[in-house]
């Protein structure tokens, strides 16, 4: 019989008045990102004037005319992403360098003036007609405190500083910048159709490169155009207010990983207490907002860095096979890089390395030896006969919050109930993975949850054939 009852943590009541002890209210998911949760795995275009710069060249001095593909295919780009298992996907509309890849009213560092088309080429729009005639969600990413170009002919410029933190305090440039990145986002979130997600990168910077916390105008600046774009497209997620970074790019969510956080200043538009660069971003069982986090990587994937600068190599299927569990298998998206190269297409090894790829998570993970939807914190899965496996995944029911802190998983070989697994954190999908067993019987218990009752979406098990 279990013999592990589900507990409610004590160190997490909170005392509501003499003598009485009330449950804390977790944060709730919206409809929005509980449907991205299940999206998963994104891929991450990256592509813009950077693809053609020289390679010692300052930031934002390539010339418009350098942008002239000869090849360009966005449907390339989709399909390549569809092999991988991508669900949607996000192109780099404008990079930190300032260039539009959109017939944008506020530049003319934008297609406009480059050789593609004849300047009547508007590769955002090709990128989102390719993703939705192939059933892909649409993501786009812009880079609101760095623009390059833009800044280089602002009064008081001083070359190299582009990314300096404290550079939005002066009235003027903030007022110029503000209405620059209003208008683009406008462009963007009302020209192509409903968006899913828009990366704008950098959110929270400010208060996140280390101990000190600066804030100021920056951490105003990305608040105020944040709710602007919740304002245009309101079911349209963001980067900082709706979803969390990981905190590095390296392909690994922290675990155990929490789903809720805190901020700086007790608002939605600020970055999360938990975040630091290059930290393991844990998320806070009790805090006031819930954010998916996201984990970004190019390292994991291929050589090379975000843009194309010369030929790369797909990382063994292995290492992309790890970034896989160390997101996915610990509760976090993961959105991956495939970079086009100066023709405008993705090279064929990492298009074949995608397609690998997608394929092998395919043969792990599709033909479950037995599966269970029930929603009891505590369940046994019996077999028919004797069952070799090396995998459960687990997932949870979301909707009132994350709850699951602790749980074991059991099997039972020749009568016998054997722990095999003691994890931590679910959330919206763990992936145990472990020496093969061969048992006729799984038991999966809740051991510890903040608040009662746990609730379970799924249970399924896998002999996924990897050792």
């Amino acid at each position: 019989m279990t013999k592990t009852i589900i507990t409610t943590l004590s160190i997490l009541l909170i005392l509501s008045g003499p003598g009485r002890a009330q449950l804390p209210v977790l944060a709730r998911p919206n409809s929005q990102q509980l449907a991205f949760q299940d999206l998963e795995l994104g891929v991450f275009i990256h592509y813009s004037i950077d693809t053609y710069a020289a390679r010692d060249a300052p930031q934002g001095s390539t010339p418009a005319s350098a942008f002239n593909p000869t090849a360009v295919n966005p449907e390339q780009w989709v399909l390549a992403a569809k092999a991988m298992g991508a669900t949607y996907m996000v192109l780099t509309a404008r990079h930190e360098q300032g260039f539009c890849l959109w017939p944008t009213k506020t530049t003319n560092f934008s297609i406009t003036s480059s050789p593609y088309k004849n300047g009547k080429g508007d590769i955002v729009r090709e990128f989102v007609n390719a993703c939705r005639k192939h059933g892909l969600k649409v993501g786009l990413y812009t880079a609101p405190w760095i623009d390059s170009h833009w800044e280089a002919g602002q009064p008081g410029y001083k070359d190299g500083e582009t990314g300096r933190i404290d550079k939005l305090d002066d009235p003027e440039l903030y007022k110029k910048a503000l209405q620059k990145e209003k208008e683009q986002i406008r462009e963007l979130m009302t020209n192509y159709g409903s968006l899913v997600f828009i990366w704008d990168d950098h959110f929270g910077r400010s208060d996140a490169l280390d101990s000190v916390r600066y804030g100021g105008k920056l951490r105003e600046f990305y608040a105020t155009l944040t709710k602007y774009a919740h304002e245009l497209q309101p079911e349209c997620l963001l980067l900082g207010p709706d979803i969390e970074h990981v905190g590095n790019e390296n392909g690994k969510a922290g675990y155990p990983l929490w789903n809720a956080l805190n901020t700086v200043d007790s608002t939605k538009y600020s970055v999360s207490t938990t975040y630091r660069w290059e930290h393991t971003n844990t998320g806070e069982p009790l805090g006031k907002f819930y954010r998916p986090q996201m984990a970004p990587t190019t390292v994991s994937f291929s050589t090379g860095g975000w843009m194309w600068a010369g030929p790369r190599k797909p990382q063994p299927l292995a290492r992309r096979m790890q970034a896989y569990y160390e997101t996915i298998g610990r509760g976090s998206g993961i959105i991956v890089n495939l970079t086009p190269d100066r023709r405008g297409l993705i090279p064929d090894n990492l298009v074949a390395a995608a397609k690998e790829t997608g394929d092998e998570i395919k043969r792990r993970f599709s033909n479950p030896i037995a599966l269970s939807n029930s929603k009891l914190p505590v369940q046994t899965l019996k077999f028919n006969g004797s069952k070799t496996f090396d995998h459960v995944v687990t997932m949870e029911d979301l909707h009132n919050g994350q709850k699951i802190a602790k749980y074991t998983i059991e099997a039972q070989i020749d009568g016998k109930w054997k722990i095999i697994v003691e994890g931590q954190t679910i959330g919206h999908k763990r992936i145990d993975q472990f020496a093969k067993v061969s048992a006729t019987a799984l038991r999966f218990t809740v051991t510890s949850s903040i608040v009662q009752p746990a609730v379970m979406r799924s249970i399924a098990v896998f002999n996924a054939d990897t050792y």
